[in-house]
């Protein structure tokens, strides 16, 4: 087909979609990917390859590339999540914490990892990822090791700050590596296999604390300071492997041959993403701050994590029941288990409706909004209410995956990748800094005020992603208009386009 042919093509297919609802919106991508080889590639720079040729590509990036992934995300969240279970192994007790000062210990990690952001947005559009988040990896991992050596609030809020603002870097990353080397319908499923091991490490550390509690008068240390000297070495372990083994770029990945490196690079060109580039735009900067993309994702960022205080605190709530620590983490412990299937299931419900990414985030937001009013109704009791409440509250990672693969599908351009995705975080640690307050034991030892304000920011959430939903439609049906009157957009591979300036993208929701 000659490239007239191509581009005529294109505005056949788009001039039945707005007259004929029966044509599929593979029709159009497929229209848009030829327009797009046509106008960013010279004859000789095109390439052409089978789905077989393809579908084995993303199998070896599957291979190399996600498990290394998944790694680094355990070890980040397994570092979080060990202060919970810290808590109920004598650190309280240790550290002679008193008032809201364990709440402190999350706040200040978060203020840190807040401050963090400004620096990676810069940093993660300037530089290789995997060299920036390799060597944060292997930094935080020392950090976190140095947890056991602090015997004072003082000294331990420091190392926490330190920790959180190494560990800054890691998400935002993961979602340009995913947007790099995925294409737009492969992201979430990608995406969730990296945000599971949130809940895989729920269940994992648990029982890390579990043995070390059981073998405490052997140590030489108390079981807290050995659970965190253990989760810095597996922490290091992700870390150098992340740094080894991670190409920088499609293009330079040396598990693959010349020719699947080509197929991995130019099948994410033909979505108009330009891939990875070194490059800082203040213009794009520019346009961040007005964009309505860039303001819905702090949002997101913010109310997924300011809800987050079942997955902190519940723990302490079972055992202020006057449970001993050990029965604490068997009944905690499931809360992770239950996170992975609600991961999963929300998987699959995209998966079935590969269009309603924004209705599947609601239907799942549901969960916790459930698992917070059990709590609330219940805090008083004893009992599985209580204890069930917990687990569902703290399910506000299964749709964590697909919130974050709409960014990596939606966000075009170096500089607004980098500067959107750490905005995200920005919320998220904007959130993480406050929501603690307002979980204080001293003042409030059924954390009455914290499930209340978890409800209604829960309802506040709904409404957000609907207007989202709304937006991203909006968007499109502008967009196919525009190019029905007959606008027209030429391309050159070399162009760093934003998603509001390239007419041939199109947002997902």
């Amino acid at each position: 087909m000659s490239e007239e042919d191509k581009v005529a093509e294109l505005g056949l297919v788009q001039e039945r979609h707005l007259t004929d609802e029966s044509t599929s919106d593979a029709d159009i991508e497929k229209a848009h990917n030829a327009v797009i080889n046509v106008t960013s590639h010279t004859p000789s720079e095109y390439v052409d390859y089978t789905p077989e040729e393809e579908k084995a590509v993303v199998r070896k990036i599957d291979l190399y590339v996600l498990p290394f992934m998944c790694f680094v995300f355990f070890s980040q969240y397994l570092d979080k999540q060990s202060l919970s279970y810290a808590a109920i192994f004598g650190l309280k007790t240790d550290l002679k914490l008193v008032g809201d000062q364990y709440s402190w210990l999350t706040s200040g990690f978060y203020l840190a990892q807040l401050a963090s952001q400004f620096v990676y947005m810069y940093l993660l559009s300037k530089f290789p990822i995997k060299v920036i988040t390799g060597v944060c990896i292997l930094i935080w991992a020392g950090v976190c090791m140095c947890l056991a050596a602090p015997n004072s609030f003082g000294g331990f809020m420091a190392v926490r700050a330190l920790l959180g603002f190494f560990e800054g870097c890691v998400s935002p990353s993961f979602v340009i590596v995913t947007s790099v080397y995925y294409k737009k319908s492969e992201h979430y499923l990608r995406t969730a296999a990296w945000i599971s091991c949130n809940a895989i490490t729920q269940v994992i550390a648990s029982y890390i604390f579990y043995g070390l509690g059981l073998h405490e008068a052997n140590l030489k240390l108390s079981a807290w300071k050995c659970g965190f000297l253990v989760c810095g070495g597996i922490t290091f372990a992700s870390g150098f492997l992340f740094y080894f083994m991670i190409p920088t770029h499609p293009g330079k990945a040396w598990f693959l041959n010349e020719r699947q490196r080509e197929i991995a690079v130019h099948r994410i060109l033909a979505e108009s993403d330009r891939g990875e580039k070194d490059s800082w735009d203040w213009e794009q900067v520019k346009e961040c701050s007005t964009d309505w993309l860039t303001w819905a994702t702090f949002w997101f960022g913010f109310l997924t994590t300011v809800t987050s205080g079942p997955i902190i605190f519940s723990t302490l709530m079972i055992n202020d029941f006057g449970y001993d620590k050990f029965k604490t983490l068997e009944y905690s412990s499931p809360s992770g288990a239950v996170q992975l299937l609600f991961i999963w299931i929300g998987v699959f419900m995209v998966w079935l409706f590969p269009k309603q990414r924004c209705y599947v985030v609601m239907i799942l937001a549901l969960v916790p909004l459930a698992g917070s009013i059990m709590l609330f109704r219940m805090r008083t009791y004893s009992g599985w209410g209580v204890i069930v409440g917990g687990w569902l509250g703290s399910c506000i990672t299964s749709f964590y995956s697909i919130l974050l693969s709409l960014s990596a599908s939606n966000v075009r351009g170096n500089t607004k990748k980098a500067v959107v995705n750490n905005v995200y975080y920005v919320g998220y640690a904007l959130a993480a800094i406050i929501y603690p307050q307002w979980w204080n034991y001293s003042k409030d030892p059924t954390y009455k005020n914290g499930l209340i304000t978890n409800i209604a920011f829960w309802i506040v959430f709904e409404c957000v992603v609907f207007a989202y939903r709304w937006k991203c439609v909006a968007e499109n049906k502008a967009r196919d208009k525009m190019f029905a009157e007959g606008f027209v957009q030429d391309y050159d591979v070399n162009v760093d386009l934003t998603d509001k300036k390239d007419f041939f993208h199109r947002y997902s929701y």
